[in-house]
């Protein structure tokens, strides 16, 4: 139960850190009326861009957080490979959950077309 508390909690400090960072802002078309629009209002301005969300992370980037993460609390190991699935499953479900659907073809001695044709509606089962 402590090293799920403690597993959380890096988890929120590496999500923060991934919130702080800002994509670019993409300027607003200009339109012909002239009405200002709300990429011009100067309350518009001062809100930060949104932040990516952890679906928005590419795989690897999550992976990397998550192995941080365990590294940092001391785990080596299948301890560590188990942190590393559990924090990735909580971050991206839809990956976690492909994974998942890959690994039962798998063993079910699936390959090529056939086994990312099972993927593709065990996804779409749950």
């Amino acid at each position: 139960m402590k090293s799920l508390a403690i597993a959380a909690f890096a988890l929120a400090l590496a999500v923060g850190a991934a919130f702080a960072q800002t994509a670019p802002e993409t300027p607003a078309p200009a339109t012909p009326s002239a009405t200002p629009t709300p990429a011009a209002t100067p309350a518009a301005e001062a809100t930060p861009a949104p932040s990516p969300t952890p679906t928005q992370l590419t795989a690897k980037e999550v992976r990397a957080q998550c192995r941080e993460q365990a590294i940092a609390q001391g785990l080596k190991g299948e301890a560590r490979k188990d942190a590393v699935d559990q924090c990735f499953a909580a971050a991206r479900p839809d990956l976690a959950k492909a994974q998942a659907c890959r690994d039962q073809g798998k063993a079910k001695g699936l390959e090529g077309a056939d086994l990312r044709a099972f993927v593709k509606t065990c996804r779409t089962a749950s």
